[in-house]
């Protein structure tokens, strides 16, 4: 069986998929996080590495394995630029990339700066985002690379934000499966995507020689953003964070396949 999964061009889900690329079996299709939910429901997609928002939201049937994008303190790409204090915030521009981050972003406007901005959807164009906007919340590879450069605003880090708000580690996105997979599919697409995530863990220094996304920036960057700022295996302290954001969104809790 050739197993279609859909997945992102960031930097931080290549440990995630690196191995996957090497095998025969696996075809991979990379789109924008906020473009994987609707493909997965319409079934063109086994299993895709979806925003938890998505998940948290319904769409799709599991998460398969543990095998995640989180953080627990600086995550470095999941970033709000801004050109005031928080609390004076008045108006926000969206990454329209993102589902998971741009709902973190209005729970802790409003739980950790008892804020409610103006929220705005853009495309992710910094410098335009903060043209008519006094904040802006950019994701992955640009998110990172914006804050290489030098500061012309005041950033929030949102995993830090999150864990100094509730004391847990956030999960971005998710491997999810879609509906109708039997439990036989199911567990051996788990067992595949565990591995995956272990096998490229274990090569990061080659990941980042190879440099597949063609990332501008430093090879030590790349490196000690993949091995210390991103973290891949669901800990019971993101599965904890995982639940605290569904309760503040008031959205259930999804089932869990860990294999």
């Amino acid at each position: 069986m050739k197993w279609v999964l859909g997945t992102v061009s960031y930097l931080n889900a290549l440990p995630l998929i690196w191995a996957l690329e090497r095998r025969d079996d696996v075809e991979l299709v990379r789109m924008l996080p906020s473009q994987l939910g609707q493909k997965l429901e319409e079934g063109e997609l086994h299993a895709s590495l979806s925003p938890v928002f998505d998940v948290l939201s319904g769409i799709g049937e599991t998460i398969l394995g543990d095998g995640i994008v989180g953080a627990t303190r600086d995550v470095r790409s999941v970033l709000l630029f801004h050109r005031k204090p928080i609390a004076q915030l008045e108006s926000v521009a969206l990454d329209t990339s993102s589902h998971s981050s741009v709902n973190l972003t209005r729970v802790l406007l409003r739980d950790s700066y008892h804020t409610n901005p103006r929220f705005v959807d853009h495309k992710p164009d910094l410098r335009a985002m903060l043209r008519e906007n006094d904040g802006a919340v950019l994701i992955g590879d640009p998110a990172l690379e914006a804050a290489q450069a030098p500061a012309e605003w005041q950033v929030l880090d949102l995993a830090r934000a999150w864990n100094d708000l509730t004391g847990f580690s956030f999960t971005f996105a998710a491997w999810t499966g879609r509906r109708g997979l039997t439990k036989g599919q199911a567990q051996e697409l788990t067992a595949l995507l565990n591995w995956a995530r272990d096998e490229g863990t274990a090569h990061i220094e080659q990941i980042v020689l190879e440099n597949p996304t063609h990332s501008p920036l430093a090879p030590s960057i790349r490196e000690s953003y993949l091995r210390n700022a991103i973290e891949y295996r669901l800990s019971p302290a993101h599965e904890a964070g995982l639940r605290e954001f569904a309760c503040r969104l008031h959205l259930p809790f999804p089932r869990l396949l860990r294999g």
